[in-house]
């Protein structure tokens, strides 16, 4: 049977319709490919290509992380569309036709950039999703008109509900982080636009994104010492 869109393929059939490789898996690491059917193209995110024992135990639950984040997220402009789950431990999301913010392009105008990527945080925020590594430069991408997408949501951390007083107090920590995240994102690629209270902001490093990097580190480091070769 022939496959029209890019969304009918099994998870074997995307693998065979790799596009562009933008990185192998192995290790900790998930195979992250551009697939397609003639102009039809998507992003395949394959736990399954860990070391075998972390995709065995791990993969599934990192993947249904990011998928749960992602449907929360859905209808938001600039957080990509999840199109579906090939399986447990795979899936398969939006193509954005954009750059890293390392990448882009120097005519970009920043201040509209950082002043909508504001607001993409606040929408997210207001679902009840907080990324949690914005630190790192290739999970904001700038889109050809200059718009900001936010990408790669596995480590993020979900909002609980109302009863949840310490989790929903994490919650509000790892957003402040967030946002702190952006200022220093502003400050690296267009440090001129930092305002009085962003240099502050960006002088001091906070307590709580001290410890999510120290969490994220060893958890990630535990979980390579026992899960892969």
């Amino acid at each position: 049977m022939t496959r029209h869109n890019v969304s009918e393929l099994s998870l074997q059939e995307l693998r065979q319709s790799v596009r562009e490789v933008f990185r192998r898996g192995g290790g900790s690491r998930p195979a992250v490919f551009l697939v397609g059917v003639n102009q039809d193209l998507a992003v395949l995110k394959d736990h399954g290509a860990c070391d075998p024992w972390f995709a065995r135990v791990l993969g599934p639950l990192l993947a249904g992380r990011e998928a749960r984040a992602l449907e929360r997220l859905r209808g938001i402009r600039g957080v990509p569309v999840l199109i579906g789950r090939p399986d447990s431990r795979s899936l398969l999301i939006e193509y954005l036709r954009a750059r890293s913010l390392e990448d882009s392009a120097e005519n970009t105008d920043w201040q509209a950039f950082f002043d909508r990527m504001a607001g993409l945080l606040t929408a997210m925020h207001s679902r009840g999703i907080a990324h949690c590594d914005l630190r790192s430069p290739y999970n904001t991408l700038v889109g050809a008109g200059g718009e900001p997408f936010i990408v790669d949501f596995v480590a993020s951390v979900s909002k609980g509900r109302a009863w949840n007083i310490a989790g929903n107090w994490v919650f509000r920590q790892f957003a402040r982080a967030d946002r702190e995240a952006m200022v220093k994102l502003k400050k690296s690629v267009a440090p001129q636009l930092l305002s009085e209270h962003e240099e502050a902001t960006y002088s001091r490093c906070s307590g709580i994104e001290r410890f999510a990097r120290w969490i994220g580190s060893s958890v990630r480091n535990l979980s390579r010492k026992i899960f892969t070769r």
